[in-house]
């Protein structure tokens, strides 16, 4: 962190506590990105952001007031107090909020690869350039890559309070992203994939192609089927979106409020016993590690549901104080100016015996679904009913077969959680594609499948 900022800091804290503050916090936070994008052949956008911004909150009579500003210069430091101190003034409902002292020891993390600053606009349009041409070259009847950049993108976050608690980190990243249509006579298929590199050396053009080329290609001849129940496999990509979208439901806030159906079940078996969901910021090399939250919590190993059983939700550290409990290192903000909320961090399903073939044969006739559409309408949260719009294929005798589209899936995630009947072993934290939730595919044997 750049002496510049730390300076302000140390200054805004100071001016706090001689302005009546008992106790106050500083959160910056800076993230800077760069981007191209090629389109037949040519590089059409080059665009380059770079954006910071700090939150002060102090407790002043009892309240704890908030202020936010992106100008880091001296002269704002009397705003940032008055606007806080305004804040408490106005606030009704005295919450027990106080900022962490901070814990003894944190977990080390580099995410920062020192070799990534040194690509330059020239090799990242070369990059683009190659992607498209490759894709393009799979196959004939690729007609079109409709999407094709390469970003890169750095972050640095900094948190430091009264009480001597300091927290930084720092982490930066590529990505590349390809989508391409392909037609078959009148049949016209999308698909796009993205992918993060924290080494340049990792980024395998040819085998970006290669992924997104056939996964388009796969789906030229797909086809409604007539509506059906039946067992469905979710792939891990497909299995993920459903455990994302129902995250919410394992928060403490959540639960305190009454939005989710999980609240008062603790020590309640609520998923099949082959059911384990953990969350920890921390997974071995994992370019998603998370060493502490936004309140300068250290990152925690907490098992929500153990073979089975709901043992505990995810904290943060004001809904762990009203448990009694020690918050699990959940309490995330949205940037600098975001409040204070409850997120996961790696958050997956334990994976299973079986090898995604062995799945297969266990089901042996249904459907292998690669995809789940309108997770933003045709999800309730709190119910846990769903209806979304699928993608994949037939599986006929434990084989792959024909694609499928135009399908819907619908029932509750809580009554999926108790007849998975089995997992994959497929869950990887350490694939290019990998993302802070994972699951590893899954058996469910009986959905309504509504088609044609």
């Amino acid at each position: 962190m750049e002496t510049r900022i730390r300076t302000f800091i140390d200054l805004l804290l100071k001016k706090a506590e001689e302005e009546g503050f008992v106790e106050a916090e500083v959160y910056f936070e800076s993230d800077a990105s760069t981007s191209v994008q090629a389109l037949e052949g040519k590089i059409i956008q080059f665009e380059s952001s770079d954006a910071s911004g700090l939150s002060f909150r102090g407790l002043f009579e009892g309240q704890m007031g908030y202020s936010y500003t992106e100008d880091i210069s001296e002269e704002m430091i009397p705003f940032l107090l008055s606007q806080a101190k305004d804040n408490c003034r106005v606030l009704e409902v005295k919450e027990k909020v106080t900022v962490y002292e901070g814990d003894k020891e944190y977990p080390e993390f580099n995410g920062f690869n020192e070799d990534l600053l040194k690509i330059g606009y020239d090799e990242m349009a070369k990059t683009a350039l190659e992607l498209e041409k490759k894709t393009l070259a799979y196959d004939s009847r690729i007609e079109s890559v409709d999407d094709c950049y390469v970003v890169y993108s750095s972050g640095e976050l900094l948190i430091v309070n009264s009480k001597g608690m300091v927290c930084e980190s720092k982490d930066n990243e590529l990505a590349v992203y390809v989508g391409c249509r392909a037609k078959d006579g009148e049949d016209v298929q999308t698909a796009g994939k993205s992918w993060s590199f924290t080494s340049f050396s990792d980024l395998d053009i040819d085998d970006c192609a290669k992924t997104v080329g056939k996964k388009v290609i796969d789906k030229l001849g797909a086809h409604s089927v007539p509506s059906v129940k039946s067992p469905i496999i979710l792939d891990r990509y497909a299995a993920r979106s459903l455990l994302a979208a129902f995250a919410g439901s394992f928060s403490a806030d959540a639960m305190q409020k009454g939005l989710s159906r999980l609240a008062g079940r603790i020590g309640e078996k609520i998923a099949n016993e082959n059911i384990t969901l953990i969350d920890e910021g921390m997974i071995g090399n994992s370019p998603h590690c998370i060493p502490f939250d936004s309140e300068g919590v250290s990152a925690k190993r907490t098992v929500l549901i153990d073979k089975g059983v709901f043992v505990s939700a995810l904290h943060n550290r004001k809904t762990a104080l009203v448990e009694g409990i020690s918050s699990t290192g959940n309490g995330f903000r949205g940037g600098a100016k975001g409040s204070l909320g409850i997120s996961p961090t790696n958050f997956h399903f334990e994976k299973g015996p079986l090898t995604q073939d062995e799945l297969l044969a266990k089901m042996k006739d249904g459907f292998y679904i690669t995809a789940l559409h309108g997770l933003h309408a045709g999800v309730n949260s709190i119910s846990g009913d769903f209806s979304l719009m699928t993608e994949g294929f037939l599986v006929k005798d434990g084989k792959i077969t024909e694609p499928v589209n135009q399908i819907t899936i619908a029932d509750n995630f809580f009554d999926v959680l108790l007849k998975v009947e089995d997992l994959a072993d497929d869950v990887d934290y350490f694939a290019f594609d990998s993302s802070h939730i994972q699951s590893p595919s899954i058996l469910i044997p009986d959905v309504s499948v509504a088609g044609e």
